[in-house]
């Protein structure tokens, strides 16, 4: 299966829709509107058969509603059945934008705000390393996301203090 981590997955598109918690055929808009128009950014297995990854994403939605239960005996009568899972390599920094390149797409807000303090204590961290800085810095470029401050400026999250709010938009 070829995979890119910063490609967008029926399961990213799921968690999207589930925490926007929109009307079906607003969703179904949306996942139209993604395969016709963002294409390129979705992984390869999708990009030709619209049904199957719109299949692919309710699929995903009903899976991540699931409680523990449900989960484990699905799983069970899965493997019984002999179905594989089509799970990718998680990529933390890369899901985290891809859910804010999903909003600033389709939920109608030009940018995100968030202190960069919160942004590291998202992913764990309570100090700024260069090989955070670098992971989250190359997940936003891939994504064409870029951090500004104020005033449309762009901005370094390497340089700017943990305190500052930064600005994510679309590039």
């Amino acid at each position: 299966m070829v995979h890119t981590k910063y490609k967008f997955t029926p399961q990213d598109i799921a968690v999207y829709l589930l925490i926007a918690d929109l009307p079906r055929s607003r969703e179904d808009k949306i996942i139209e509107d993604f395969f016709q128009e963002y294409n390129d950014e979705i992984v390869f297995n999708y990009r030709n058969d619209f049904l199957e990854l719109r299949r692919q994403i309710h699929n995903s939605m009903i899976l991540l509603e699931m409680s523990d239960e449900e989960y484990a005996e699905t799983q069970l009568i899965m493997r019984e059945l002999q179905i594989e899972k089509t799970e990718y390599e998680p990529n933390y920094f890369g899901a985290y934008f891809k859910l804010i390149k999903l909003q600033l797409l389709y939920s109608g807000k030009d940018y995100q705000r968030i202190k960069l303090r919160t942004l590291l204590n998202d992913f764990g961290y309570k100090r700024r390393t260069e090989a955070l800085v670098n992971s989250i810095t190359r997940a936003m470029k891939a994504l064409n996301l870029q951090p500004y401050l104020k005033q449309y400026e762009p901005c370094d999250l390497a340089e700017i203090t943990l305190d500052q709010m930064v600005i994510i938009r679309l590039n």
